[in-house]
Formats: structure tokens, C-alpha cells, sequence
């Protein structure tokens, strides 16, 4: 949870991220009170930012924000954006055409006895903050149809105090990982205009989910193929089976594969090549970034023990301080050559891997910071359902880094800068001794390291070797 006040302790306004789990779905609900008042804007993006940053270390890795390491996230609340129709003419150039409150909402007012939802939603905050990087990116909402549920009487009429302008103010949205793109789909979406209990009216959302593919099936599935399962529950067995994995600095070793051919289970290779960021946010106080890579997946047990971390170090760009526009690459032999636990191949194209960019605090005791996140699903670009996997397969990539949910920074309005590469993966057995002898061969990997990160509870509840 958290607060919005001094020191997550004191304020009217806040925010509260469940996590669950069902089967091999992971979900999170973030539900929150954002700050007030049309001016406010900056404030309620803030808030959002401040949300995910002080929830982090209790749901995961820190640099990992609900918005990124689960499955699906859910957020709703009274996010309190509201209709500026001044801000949008002023977006497309023109003057503010209601220069008095009164006229404001006398306008606000005919477009919704009109009923024009696209004029009024064409003027809201929230997407205009989506639309500059701001805030909610990535995230999905559903058609409004239907008018603004704040702020009202306590009537069970529709009646729009003067005082405020009409808003959008209660807001259902969703995010997910990019593999499961497509797996959420809204049923429908209404208010409630009967209800009379607050100045706002509630807002309705049902959803159709598609649960996760377990990435090795499920416990008996496991058992029916002629192998045992491995230590511990059988939640962890579905996931786990009996599979773990090593990477050893300077070499591109692993062991302890087994197979479950009944089962279809491989354990595919990931090699990022070309691996560069561009324009990187100036996250030092004199200017610069110090920036080094985090590779992580979705689900979170896909590639390693929930301990570790595979690390690349600073790229050749960053023997000095990177500059606010300059590039920095990390060399081929930098990255690690990832090796996948046993995954289905019917789940894989569904994995998403996480390529986290932070900044090096040479700060004694100093914190690393996270300049943002790049997702890439494990699949061939217009792979569908009814397609298999090729044997091996590329992707490109060329995304723009986002912290929490802004691709911006919130105090300069830059842009955090991109991420590009490309991911070669191959799932065969013949196909992944090819791609492991030439990454031998080329030396891929020799000089990436694996980092031991803290053991907060989600790692302790989470470690598998």
C-alpha cells in the first residue's frame, strides 16, 4: 500500500496492489485515490509513479513495478483526471475558447446533453497523459459510452454540480505482459446513474480472461509422461518440474536439463544480439546515466532462480558517463546466452522477456535507480494460435524504456530513452545445440555475469535452487 504523504505515512489519498495467483495466471488489482482538482494533473501522474515505486519491493524485484512482472494488472479507482476543454485547443494550437469556469462547464455541459462522448473523452487528462507518455502506458480501456460520473448530486438523478467541472473521473484499466496480448477482452463497461451514495457515480467493468498456458503442464500431466515431479507443492511442480539451470560467468555452460518428450518440454535457447540504448534520460545530479541491463522473464520462474538476476555490465559507451543522446552498446560477449527452463513450446510464444535498463549510483550506499523496462514476447512477429514454432526464429526489437507506466521522465518531460536488439531463439533439440555451439564459438556470453540480489519475501517464497 500507499499512502501518497511524507513518507507513505500521511495524506487523504493513496493506493492499495493485491496479487494472486489462479492456476498459471498472475494477476495484480491496483485500486487508488488520486489527487484533485484540474490543475492537478501533474500531481495524479505522480501519484501513479509513486504508487508502483513504493510497492515494488514487496511484490518483487524493485526494479520491477506491478506494471511489468505479472500477468495481467487491473487498476481502477477515482484516478480523479478531468475534462479540460481549454488544454485540448491549446494542444491543437488554438487559444483557450472558455475563458471563465462558467463557460467551461456550461459546455461541458451541452456536449453532454448532446451526448457527444467522443468530444468530451477527446478532451480528457487521462488521455492526454497516455497519449504524451506520461502516464498509463501500455495500458487498455474500454469504450465510454455513456456520460462523465463526476461530480453529481446524491440523487439518484443526474444532476452536475456547478462547482466542477463534469469528469471522468472513475476510471477501469488494464495492462498486459506482451505475450499475453489479446488474452483480456472487456465484456462491458457502465455506470451506474441510479446510485446516490457519493458526488460520484460508480462505474461498472466485466472481463473475459484466458487463463496463462502452464508452462509445463499440469502435476499429473507431469506424472502421466514417466518422470517425477520436483520437491516441494505441487503449484511449484506445474511450474518447476523437475528442472534447474546454471549460468557460469565466463563460459555458456548449464545443467541439470531433463526431458519430457511426452510432455513436448524444451528448453530453449535466448541470445540478444546487437543490444543498444539510445537516448538515455539524464539520471545523474551533474548529468548522464551509468547504465547496465537486467534480463529478467515473464512468468518471473521462466529463467532463472527468483535469487538471481542475469546482469550485462555497462555498456562501451559507458566507461565514462553516458551522456543525455548518446548511445551505449553492450558487446555480444557482455550478454548473457540464456538458456530457458523446461517450457511447453504450446506456452512459449506466450513468455515475455524483460530487459530492465538501470542507472549505477557510485554513491556509497546509494540506491541504483531504474531508468525503465523494454518487454519482448518470445515469438515470431505474426505468429497466431494456429501456427507452431519454427525450429529457431528472430525478433527485432526497437521499444521505448518505461518506468512503472510513463515512457517520460516526470520532472524534465524527456523521453527515457529506447532500447533495441535482436532476440535469436531456437526450440528444438537439434536447433539449440546448433545456436549453443556457435554461441561457444563466438564467445557469447563469456564475460556476463549473474548477480545475487536480496532476499526479500517474494524471493524466499519463490526460490527453486
Amino acid at each position: 500500500a500507499a499512502t501518497g504523504g511524507p513518507g507513505g505515512m500521511l495524506g487523504n489519498k493513496g493506493g492499495l496492489v493485491v496479487r494472486l495467483r489462479l492456476g498459471a495466471t498472475s494477476l495484480a488489482f491496483v485500486s487508488c485515490h488520486l489527487a484533485a482538482h484540474s490543475h492537478m494533473l501533474s500531481r495524479r501522474n505522480h501519484n501513479c509513479s509513486e504508487l508502483l515505486r513504493e510497492t515494488a519491493s514487496a511484490l518483487g524485484p524493485r526494479h520491477l513495478t506491478a506494471a511489468a512482472q505479472f500477468d495481467h494488472v487491473f487498476w481502477l479507482g477515482d484516478l480523479n483526471y478531468r475534462t479540460d476543454l481549454n488544454a485540448a485547443a491549446a494542444a491543437a494550437g488554438e487559444e483557450a475558447p472558455f475563458p471563465t469556469d462558467e463557460e467551461h462547464h456550461g459546455q461541458v455541459l451541452r456536449l453532454v446533453e448532446q451526448g457527444d462522448w467522443g468530444a468530451l473523452l477527446g478532451a480528457d487528462q487521462l488521455a492526454a497523459s497516455r497519449a504524451a507518455g506520461e502516464a498509463f502506458v501500455g495500458f487498455e480501456e474500454g469504450p465510454i459510452a455513456f456520460a462523465p460520473t463526476f461530480k453529481v448530486e446524491r440523487s439518484s438523478e443526474l444532476v452536475y454540480q456547478q462547482k466542477r467541472i463534469p469528469s471522468y473521473c472513475d476510471r477501469v484499466l488494464w495492462k498486459s505482459a506482451a505475450g499475453l496480448r489479446g488474452a483480456v477482452s472487456q465484456t462491458s463497461l457502465a455506470a451506474l446513474p441510479r446510485v446516490s451514495t457519493s458526488d460520484h457515480k460508480p462505474v461498472v467493468a466485466t472481463f473475459s480472461l484466458t487463463p496463462s498456458e502452464a508452462l509445463r503442464g499440469t502435476m499429473q500431466e507431469v506424472r502421466s509422461g514417466g518422470s517425477r515431479g520436483s520437491r516441494g507443492s505441487s503449484r511449484k511442480s506445474s511450474l518447476f518440474g523437475n528442472v534447474s539451470s546454471s549460468f557460469a560467468a565466463g563460459s555458456a555452460s548449464f545443467t541439470g536439463s531433463r526431458a519430457y518428450a511426452s510432455l513436448d518440454v524444451v528448453r530453449p535457447t535466448v541470445r540478444i544480439r546487437g543490444l543498444s540504448a539510445s537516448e538515455l534520460v539524464d539520471m545523474d545530479y551533474t548529468g548522464g546515466c551509468d547504465p547496465y541491463c537486467v534480463v529478467s522473464a515473464n512468468p518471473y520462474e521462466l529463467l532463472y532462480c527468483a535469487a538471481h538476476e542475469h546482469v550485462l555490465k555497462k555498456g562501451e559507451a559507458a566507461a565514462s558517463t553516458v551522456k543525455h543522446g548518446q548511445d551505449c552498446t553492450w558487446p555480444d560477449d557482455e550478454v548473457p546466452l540464456l538458456r530457458l527452463r523446461g517450457v511447453r513450446t504450446a506456452a512459449l510464444p506466450h513468455t515475455t522477456l524483460l530487459l530492465a535498463v538501470l542507472d549505477k549510483d557510485n554513491v556509497i550506499l546509494g540506491k541504483d535507480d531504474p531508468v525503465g523496462v523494454v518487454q519482448v514476447p518470445l515469438r515470431p512477429v505474426g505468429w497466431s494460435q494456429d501456427s507452431d514454432l519454427p525450429p529457431s526464429f528472430e525478433v527485432e526489437f526497437d521499444e521505448p524504456l518505461v518506468q512503472g507506466m510513463a515512457s517520460t521522465d516526470l520532472k524534465s518531460g524527456r523521453p527515457l530513452g529506447r532500447l533495441r536488439g535482436t532476440l535469436s531463439i531456437a526450440t528444438t533439440a537439434e536447433a539449440i545445440e546448433e545456436a549453443l555451439a556457435e554461441a561457444r564459438a563466438d564467445g557469447a556470453g563469456e564475460k556476463a555475469r549473474t548477480v545475487k540480489l536480496g532476499a526479500s519475501a517474494f524471493e524466499r517464497r519463490w526460490r527453486c535452487c
